[in-house]
């Protein structure tokens, strides 16, 4: 947990990758105790609004191991404000859009399964109408396949 709270953004970087490996694996099991209530999660909601984008982009992708289990109430509170950032930040030189136009899907459905996917459907669904029309073939490719999604 201290690797993510440092000034470095690289060191912070590595620590929400291992965080987002180690909820991969152990999300089912996290659900039964309190730890990731308390541990985990409060670290994930200020890696979410980290200053550097790839590191809020590898934060969104944690969360959706558990975004089921953060409760709409967090969901909405935590996690939709920086997600809505990333879906802003469509002109960047970065790797976010690419990135973002792997997750939107698994994002979209995670939130239907909260029944949150309506209340956000205006943003969501035009950043995936404007994936659809970017010129790196990959990009409309991945807006391909996350379509059902949509």
């Amino acid at each position: 947990m201290a690797i993510c709270g440092d000034t470095n953004y690289e060191i912070r970087l590595d620590g929400v990758m291992f965080l987002r490996d180690y909820l991969s694996l152990n999300a089912e099991k996290l659900k039964e105790g309190n730890r990731l209530e308390n541990v985990y999660l409060p670290e994930l909601y200020e890696l979410l609004n980290d200053e550097e984008s790839m590191v809020r982009i590898e934060a969104i992708e944690a969360s959706i191991e558990v975004l089921t289990t953060m409760g709409v109430e967090n969901v909405e509170k935590q996690f939709m404000p920086p997600l809505l950032k990333m879906l802003n930040l469509k002109a960047t030189t970065e790797d976010v859009v690419p990135r973002m136009s792997k997750l939107i899907g698994k994002i979209t459905h995670k939130l239907m399964q909260l029944d949150l996917h309506q209340k956000h459907k205006e943003p969501i669904l035009n950043y995936f109408l404007w994936l659809t029309e970017v010129e790196e073939d990959e990009i409309r490719l991945n807006a391909a396949f996350n379509l059902p999604a949509f």
